[in-house]
């Protein structure tokens, strides 16, 4: 018997590479990194197919890879995972994408993206797996595959009354209008300054961004997430308030802990919890993944996320 789908998650898979810096590199530049390796990171669908799965939701990823070795690789770990891969579309058309992921430091990432094999998607393959998990009640996406495919599966599921989110990551190559078919916008700092079209050094408190971000394309909520200063929520009726970060002792890897707090926050919301309850729990769920090395190992189960909440409470 077939299980029902909790939520469908559209977005790509890649296989990322990790290298280790002092610093960014200069242009025309050639400069040493060391530990430079193949870890268990996916890209962003499948970082948060698989980190639902693990907290225990019922998950159907859809997006296409290459039938080679690294798309292998995607369906193996959110199989694992327990995750529906029946539209993971598999061709010869393309060689499934990579990205490189530069760690300073501190922890801090860069993350260098490479062609996506969800280049060749089409409207009407990503149209046939939405209508085939109709029951699902959440959809995720994001722009790691074409952004018309992201809008066009957020604007379907919605018609079919799921609850939508959007991360816009990377920035979308053309400018967007109303996204008033997203519940939840949900992106970082430095996106949120691209999409308003703020000059780098133009200084805008991150509350008045969420209220912009808002009134710019009229999503009923705005999530947005401030590394270790933690994240400012804006909600349909226009309460705002921020969450704190819990400050874990040492700090490895923060490279999907966005992705973390992503699928922590639709967990929460999918079990019923209040936003402001889903987004502190997805705050102390992202803190935890900066502890682990790596982004796939970092999405951990239940009773160890709780068990790390309960410490830092």
């Amino acid at each position: 018997m077939e299980r029902k789908t909790d939520v469908i998650v559209l977005n790509s898979h890649g296989v990322g590479q990790y290298a280790y810096t002092d610093r960014m590199p200069r242009w025309g530049e050639t400069m040493r990194v060391t530990r430079w390796h193949i870890d268990q990171d996916g890209g962003k669908g499948t970082n948060i197919s698989v980190a639902l799965g693990r907290l225990g939701l019922n998950v159907s990823y859809v997006g296409k890879v290459g039938n080679d070795p690294w798309g292998d690789l995607g369906e193996k770990w959110m199989q694992d995972a327990g995750v529906d891969t029946t539209f993971l579309y598999r061709t010869d058309e393309v060689a499934t994408g990579t990205a490189l992921i530069l760690l300073g430091p501190n922890g801090e990432n860069a993350i260098i993206d490479g062609d996506s094999s969800a280049e060749k998607l089409t409207e009407e393959e990503v149209r046939n797996a939405i209508a085939a998990r109709a029951e699902a009640r959440m959809f995720v996406t994001g722009f790691e595959i074409p952004e018309h495919l992201s809008l066009y599966g957020a604007r379907y599921a919605k018609e079919l009354g799921m609850t939508t989110f959007l991360n816009p990551s990377p920035l979308p190559e053309q400018p967007m209008e109303r996204l008033n078919f997203v519940d939840y916008l949900v992106l970082n700092e430095v996106e949120a300054r691209a999409l308003l079209e703020l000059q780098r050094d133009a200084a805008m408190d991150p509350a008045d961004m969420a209220r912009r971000l808002k009134r710019r394309y009229d999503c009923p909520h705005v999530v947005l997430t401030l590394g270790a200063r933690g994240s400012v929520i804006l909600d349909s009726k226009d309460d705002l308030w921020n969450v704190p970060a819990p400050r874990p002792d040492q700090i490895i890897n923060t490279a999907g802990a966005g992705d973390g707090y992503l699928s922590a926050l639709v967990y929460k919301l999918f079990k019923g919890d209040s936003l402001r309850d889903a987004t502190a729990w997805a705050s102390s769920y992202a803190a935890l993944t900066v502890t682990i090395h790596g982004t796939i190992p970092a999405y951990r189960p239940l009773e160890e996320v709780e068990e790390f909440i309960h410490k830092y409470k």
